[in-house]
């Protein structure tokens, strides 16, 4: 087991692809994947989208490392129009919309909500005219910020932004089975059915590409480790 850790938990593989694309893969358990950097105690785990994925994250990580630090990394939702897709977002406060619980957060990025769902565009623009400061939102890091607190453990909120706050999408959460994963296949097969979606969705999946790789850049800066290429 490794000692003083730093441990970076995601919802989706590909929010760390690009960084973790050559560490070393450990045995996917409850559902949770995870990876080892090669020269260093740095821990990296993906369990899925939600509150209950995430809490699944924190205890496979708990299970291989003892964790000196937590930072909840992924792509958020824009909740202010000058927030451009790609952007990252070291948060200062996180609010959790569930029971309105604000936790702190090691940096100067202002407010990241944490919400049950998806939120689409008109929960986006709702969110962002209720809560004051707010910037992005997620589904994870109040969560993990609860669970790095009750642990006593460092923790930051990096995220960066895959969706712009007046994009038009789809409404993903049919889509999102009850482990956390997303159903692909069978969101794809839906809107190659609805071709008013193509544009947006397209669009879309460049912006988490970007918001990826800036992402990426952005934590191996953070924990000190060399930029993915």
């Amino acid at each position: 087991m490794l000692n003083d850790a730093i441990v970076i938990i995601a919802a989706l593989p590909g929010e760390l692809k690009p960084m973790v694309r050559s560490w070393a893969a450990l045995e996917t358990r409850n559902g949770v994947d995870g990876w080892q950097h090669p020269s260093g105690p740095i821990m990296a785990f993906c369990g899925g989208m939600g509150a209950a994925t995430a809490t699944r994250a924190f205890a496979r990580a708990r299970e291989v490392c003892e964790p000196v630090r937590i930072i909840s990394a992924g792509w958020a939702g824009a909740l202010r129009e000058d927030v451009s897709a790609g952007t990252v977002i070291h948060a200062s406060m996180v609010r959790d919309l569930r029971t309105g619980e604000m936790l702190t957060s090691d940096g100067a990025g202002g407010l990241l909500l944490t919400a049950a769902r998806v939120a689409g565009h008109e929960e986006k623009v709702r969110l962002a005219g209720t809560y004051t400061g707010s910037v992005a939102v997620d589904m994870e890091a109040a969560t993990l910020a609860r669970l790095a607190g009750a642990h006593g453990l460092h923790f930051k909120v990096i995220k960066a932004i895959s969706d712009t706050l007046n994009e038009e999408l789809p409404d993903m959460n049919p889509y999102l089975r009850e482990d956390g994963t997303f159903a692909t296949g069978l969101f794809a097969a839906r809107m190659a059915l609805q071709p008013r979606y193509w544009k947006p969705l397209m669009q879309f999946g460049k912006q988490a590409s970007l918001a990826a790789d800036r992402l990426c850049a952005a934590l191996a800066d953070e924990i000190g480790i060399e930029r993915p290429r």
